[in-house]
Parts: structure tokens; C-alpha cells; sequence
């Protein structure tokens, strides 16, 4: 997989806290409960962890090449070849993790790499479209962002990693990118699902302290992309789908407290674990890798 960034962060010491387990515990706080407070971790490998991984790094490469390159070098970079390979090293690494046992059908693996191809082409194809060379430039890829959550509380730190900023030279603003693999794009559920959004909330205001500049000069949006993009004979298939949240002050400012409120009843002012009682939310069960495992979660 990708390597793990440096957040200097002290262990013995610190805690870091990051967007995945926020969101995990508003999906269900006893689950987190298991993963966190009692340590129980059951991996569940998955083709859409590799191909999600493969996928970044393949178009965060190509995205690098256009911008410290030049556009045609990026229209020459060998997408195919990179993201096979990616492909193949990432779940070499999962499957060494799950005692060698193989969890992707062949087919099902040259299916996803054929998608994520597809993908990066159309891309490459309407690239204009979706970011310019002209007066813009790439902060960077994988940007990690560390920060205080209380400034009570000297030992308990956000952490996030940024899959993509730029700079736009004649406002001086910021856009951050979150990239996100689907199989057929953001609905309206997934487009008003207040955690989902939150993800970027928080980056936008964290990493506006990181840097030091107003968040109004820090936009931010979704870049979606479809595997299975619907197909209708009359509309053209578009394989990638931007979503732009709403982002102002208020709604960031109702992001950050979420977070907040999430830190400060899971831990003490030293920064330990609280543990006491967690509900079950019975709605999360499906795929949940507690389910059903009587000894752990009996769903009551």
C-alpha cells in the first residue's frame, strides 16, 4: 500500500485522531467501541480497498507528471502499465496481511483494473475541463494535515492526509480535493450525509491553520469517479463527477464541533479512551464485521 505519513507524532505521549474513526463512530458507536476501547480489530480485505488505493496513486502520479512535467507527458504516461502494477503490489501487501489466503476472483481483478483504465483515459480525454495549467499550480498530493482539536488539550491531535490541493495564482485562493472511487456516483443520500461531507469540512479548516490563510480563500470539492457510470442512449457517460458541499462558515464551524463533541466524550482530558457503555446502532449491521459473532455483538 501507500506509505503511511510522518505525522511526528509522539506515541507514548500523543493521540491522533482521524476522519476514518470520527466516521466510524457515527455509524456506530459500539463498533468503535470493539475496534478502539477493546482493541478487537477483524480485517476484511476487499478488491475495493486495492483498486480504491491503485487508483489514487495512478492518477495522483498523473496529475504530478501535468503539472511538474508538462501536458504531454502526462497524455504519454503509461496509465495502464502504472496501475496494474499498483494493482498488483497493493494486493500482494493485503493478501500477505490476511495469511495469504486470496479474496479476489481473477476475473474480478482485471475487471476493476479494465474500469480504473477507462477512468483515467476519458479523463485524459476532457482533462481541460477539470483543472487548467494556465495560472494554476500543484501544492501537492497526500498533504498531511496535523492540529490540535482542544487547545486545552495538548496531547490529542486531528490527522488527515489530503489527496490533492492546487493553487490558483490570480485569487490566491486553494481548492483541496478529495478523491473518491464509486461504483456509479454520489446520489442525493450520499450527497446529504452530514459525516460524508464533513471529511473535507474539517480539512478545509485545519489546513487553513496549517497554513495560515483565511478559509475563504479555501475551496473545496468532491472529484467522484464512476466505474459502472449509468448509461442512458440519450446523454453522453460522464465518468467523473465533481460535488461542491456547501462550505461556509457555518458549516464548517458545524463540522469542527461535531468532531469536537465526538473527541471530548470518547476521551479524557489526558487522552484516554473513555470506557463505558455504547449503543448499538442495529440500522449498520449489514455489513459490519461484528455481525452476527455472538461472543463480540448479538445485536441486543
Amino acid at each position: 500500500m501507500a506509505p503511511k505519513q510522518d505525522y511526528n507524532i509522539d506515541w507514548a505521549t500523543q493521540k491522533a485522531i482521524s476522519y476514518s474513526q470520527y466516521s466510524l463512530y457515527n455509524q456506530c458507536q459500539y463498533r468503535w467501541y470493539l475496534q478502539y476501547v477493546k482493541k478487537i480489530k477483524i480485517h476484511e480485505p476487499s478488491i475495493h480497498l486495492v483498486f480504491g488505493t491503485s487508483f489514487h496513486e495512478t492518477f495522483q502520479e498523473l496529475m504530478k507528471i501535468m503539472y511538474e512535467k508538462s501536458a504531454k507527458a502526462a497524455n504519454e504516461f503509461d496509465c495502464a502499465t502504472f496501475l496494474k502494477e499498483r494493482m498488483i503490489e497493493n494486493y500482494k501487501e493485503i493478501l500477505e496481511q490476511n495469511n495469504n489466503i486470496h479474496f479476489i476472483k481473477k476475473e474480478d481483478f482485471e475487471e476493476f483494473i479494465q474500469q480504473g483504465i477507462t477512468i483515467i483515459e476519458w479523463f485524459k480525454k476532457r482533462r481541460g475541463q477539470y483543472f487548467s495549467l494556465k495560472n494554476t499550480e500543484l501544492v501537492g498530493i497526500e498533504i498531511p494535515v496535523k492540529s490540535l482539536i482542544n487547545e486545552n488539550v495538548d496531547n490529542i491531535f486531528m490527522i488527515g492526509s489530503i489527496d490533492l490541493i492546487m493553487y490558483e495564482k490570480n485569487t490566491e485562493s486553494y481548492t483541496i480535493y478529495d478523491i473518491k472511487t464509486s461504483t456509479r456516483g454520489w446520489n442525493d443520500h450520499d450527497k446529504r450525509d452530514s459525516t460524508k461531507i464533513n471529511q473535507i469540512l474539517l480539512y478545509k479548516h485545519y489546513y487553513s491553520k496549517l497554513i495560515n490563510v483565511d478559509p475563504d480563500k479555501i475551496d473545496v470539492r468532491f472529484f467522484i469517479v464512476k466505474r459502472k457510470p449509468f448509461e442512458n442512449p440519450d446523454f453522453p457517460i460522464h465518468r467523473i463527477q465533481e460535488f461542491v458541499p456547501a462550505q461556509g462558515k457555518k458549516k464548517v464551524e458545524n463540522a469542527v464541533n461535531d468532531f469536537k463533541s465526538f473527541v471530548n466524550s470518547c476521551y479524557n482530558e489526558k487522552g484516554d479512551l473513555v470506557d463505558r457503555e455504547y449503543p448499538k446502532n442495529l440500522s449498520a449491521c449489514t455489513y459490519c464485521p461484528f455481525n452476527n459473532k455472538s461472543d463480540l455483538c448479538n445485536r441486543q
